[in-house]
């Protein structure tokens, strides 16, 4: 049996003759020689809500339908996120208010929550997916006519 140093990546290109390309390293504070840091998957969903809620466009977070209904309840809902030693990644639902384009919010989205995590955590972020669920639509409020304002 031999011991596989290098990534999937790296023995693949290894076996078909090429040169594998370079891995990106980062550093972390998780494990600095005395002790080691945990931040559970929670605590970064409610890093990237709080963030989300700052992007001019949102509406809400979560779902607005029925099936809002049963999803989880607390300060991460409509988020989750996965969360290694070294990155982390997110899911978001989020309901958009009408005439705000989709694709701007969503960019946004994306560097806040991004700029948010990374700074709080130490992790990078290695994707944000975001899931327009719903627009939002403003009541507009019915005219009253002169028979109803008597």
């Amino acid at each position: 049996m031999t011991a596989t140093t290098g990534s999937a990546s790296q023995e693949l290109a290894a076996a078909k003759g090429v040169a594998p390309a370079p891995i990106a390293t980062t550093t972390s504070s998780a494990h600095d020689g005395r002790g080691s840091t945990m931040i559970a998957e929670d605590v970064v969903a409610v890093i990237a809500r709080l963030a989300a809620e700052q992007v001019p466009g949102v509406h809400k977070i979560g779902e607005s339908s029925l099936r809002g209904m049963f999803a989880r309840f607390g300060r991460s809902k409509g988020v989750d996120a996965e969360v290694g030693m070294e990155q982390a990644a997110v899911d978001l639902e989020v309901v958009v208010d009408y005439g705000h384009p989709i694709p701007g919010v969503a960019r946004q989205l994306r560097e806040a929550i991004i700029e948010a995590v990374e700074h709080m955590t130490g992790r990078q972020v290695v994707e944000v997916n975001i899931d327009v669920v719903d627009v939002y639509l403003p009541k507009v409020e019915k005219r009253q006519t002169r028979r109803e304002l008597r």
